[in-house]
């Protein structure tokens, strides 16, 4: 291999790396509120990014949780208790202030397993890397 073809693997590996990290960086720092819903037995969700003072609640067609008010910090935790049907489940929140008409939908991961999670789960939760 020459000189000058390492040269352009090396400076096209170094780009490619630089734009991953602006990209992963870009979707971190969106500002958009998101969702963790997880259980199997009894349903929970832990919402953050959310405006202070707005209303979250775990809902589906048929069933709805209570409405959680969103701290100061931005997060809330939710609980719906059991439900068969976790396909179907989102989160809502909404503006008490303007109603039904500020209602959205966050956008949600969903985790269907139960326990403690792995330290290398921990680790890419972590709010360093723009989740949790």
């Amino acid at each position: 291999m020459n000189r000058s073809l390492r040269t352009r693997i090396t400076t096209a590996v170094v780009l490619g790396m630089i734009g991953t990290a602006l990209a992963a960086g870009a979707a971190a720092a969106d500002g958009q509120p998101k969702a963790v819903i997880q259980g199997r037995t009894a349903i929970t969700a832990h919402v953050s990014g959310e405006k202070s003072g707005y209303k979250c609640q775990i809902a589906a067609a048929d069933v709805s949780g209570p409405w959680g008010t969103v701290a100061s910090d931005g997060t809330v935790d939710l609980t719906l208790g059991p439900h068969r049907s976790s396909k179907t489940l989102r989160v809502i929140c909404e503006d008490p202030k303007r109603g039904d008409a500020s209602l959205h939908t966050v956008r949600a991961d969903r985790v269907t397993y139960d326990g403690a999670l792995s330290p290398l789960r921990q680790i890419l939760n972590n709010k360093l890397f723009g989740r949790g």
